[in-house]
């Protein structure tokens, strides 16, 4: 059983039951849907298909609801406008004269954010541009690089405090939508500070929801707020396409490694994502180059790993999947038990993270393959996966939207089970899951966690092993 989880971005290469369901043979354990693609009949129809194709999957898959946030663009102008470096263009809120080097944007907040000596890159920053001067009602660049601008062409200014909310009225009512869906994740993009998790948990709440908030750090605010950020999200998405342009690509690799080892210290789930097999929207061989960057995102223990374009609108969807599951296996057999040093981890309940790091200590002496946690909501699993097991974690409970929840943590895998009414009761009932889904081998030695006394709602508060009974 793999430990880092994969996510896959519903689209029309993928839009159909068939094809969920054989993107879930070959490794998927969250579908996004991204909703800068489309409006709530879209999304709506979206969840319906990958539910029907998910209703066969061996472990609980979990839906990702992709927020879009403000896209700050140009004008989709007809035509193209090839520069030189040197050039001068303007970005105007009026209208677009391509013959005058004018080109209209998407959004008055571009013009009224930018300064003079400011930078603004054009086109996933393939083209950049310094400001030389600004008024009401456009801003005059010079060009640092040639080639041709072309319509549409997203804008981002590294170095401006952007005057423009984080949740459009579109984002209103795509939380809206995700909430009606019962969708398990919302991904919050344009994140710039705690304050836009707050104001999205608001909503949520407002529209009788509980999902979790995935915090999209793609903004050099967000890096400049990261804590405060980390506090109050639910987990984070290292959203490395516009980060990369906000920030010196050259410092992604560390800032992946420095977001990966906060969102441990305060129990959070990391994903990272964006180019992780961009050939292979084309070809059905990911380069040498894509293998080392998803074998280095699993070293770095990242819950989950992200497919972006190439399941949404590739030629190579299922083979994506396939190539990342294979790559993940192969690197997760040589990786080294981690050392967690705890004094750095953000404890909020001593004796279910007691649990937690005695049952991940037990791998040192070879004792218990598998560790069935029993949990109401889910928390102990999380802990588990937190510390970074290295052995399956089979979380039982009877709530279905914790078993979807899970599906995004490392290593963990749940099951739908009653509540025990005794220790008998417990053993009898890992004993029949480890049977029904062929797990342990007879005479091992599995791990199992929970809470006494049964019945009641109380934290994890105990561990003890067992030996699987012979069929």
């Amino acid at each position: 059983m793999r430990e880092t989880k994969i996510i896959a971005t519903y689209g029309p290469s993928v839009a159909s039951v068939d094809m969920v369901r054989k993107l879930c043979e070959a490794g998927v354990n969250v579908f996004r849907i991204n909703c800068s693609h489309g409006a709530a009949d879209d999304f709506f129809k979206a969840v319906e298909t990958i539910r029907e194709g998910i209703s066969q999957a061996r472990y609980p898959v979990a839906i990702l609801f992709d927020i879009s946030g403000p896209k700050l663009r140009l004008s989709r102008f007809s035509g193209e406008l090839p520069i030189n470096k040197g050039d001068t263009i303007t970005l105007t809120t009026g209208k677009t004269d391509i013959s005058k080097n004018t080109i209209s944007v998407n959004h008055p907040a571009i013009i009224a954010s930018v300064k003079k000596g400011e930078r603004v890159f054009i086109d996933d920053g393939n083209y950049m541009f310094d400001v030389v001067s600004t008024s009401a009602e456009e801003v005059k660049l010079i060009a640092q690089n040639h080639g041709t601008l072309l319509p549409g062409k997203g804008i981002n200014l590294p170095d401006s405090d952007i005057k423009i909310n984080t949740i459009t009225e579109k984002d209103r009512q795509d939380i809206k939508s995700a909430v009606k869906a019962k969708a398990d994740y919302i991904a919050l993009s344009f994140v710039r500070s705690g304050d836009d998790i707050i104001e999205a948990r608001k909503l949520i709440k407002q529209d009788g929801g509980d999902q979790r908030i995935i915090a999209k750090l793609e903004k050099q605010e967000a890096i400049d707020k990261l804590e405060e950020i980390m506090l109050l999200a639910d987990g984070v998405m290292v959203a490395r396409g516009d980060l990369g342009v906000e920030c010196p690509p050259e410092e992604l690799p560390r800032l992946q490694k420095k977001i990966t080892s906060l969102a441990n210290r305060h129990h959070k789930p990391v994903i990272v994502a964006t180019q992780m097999l961009e050939s292979m929207r084309f070809s059905p061989r990911a380069t040498r180059a894509e293998i080392n960057d998803v074998a280095s995102a699993v070293m770095d223990f990242v819950d989950a790993v992200m497919l972006s374009a190439e399941t949404a609108s590739g030629e190579y969807p299922i083979e994506s999947v396939k190539t990342m599951a294979k790559v993940i296996k192969a690197t997760e057999k040589a990786l080294p038990m981690p050392e967690i040093k705890l004094e750095s981890h953000l404890i909020r309940s001593r004796m279910p993270f007691a649990i937690a790091d005695a049952v991940n200590h037990t791998k040192e002496h070879e004792t218990g393959n598998i560790i069935f946690a029993f949990t109401t909501s889910g928390y102990t699993a999380e802990l588990i996966s937190n510390l970074r097991s290295s052995r399956p974690v089979m979380a039982l409970t009877h709530d279905r939207r914790v078993m979807n929840r899970l599906a995004l943590y490392r290593s963990v895998y749940s099951v739908e089970i009653p509540h025990p009414s005794s220790f008998e009761d417990m053993v009898a009932t890992v004993q029949n899951v480890n049977r029904q889904f062929q797990l342990a081998k007879p005479d091992d030695t599995i791990i199992i966690t929970g809470g006494a006394p049964f019945g009641q709602n109380v934290p994890t508060n105990f561990m003890m092993f067992v030996q699987v009974e012979k069929t």
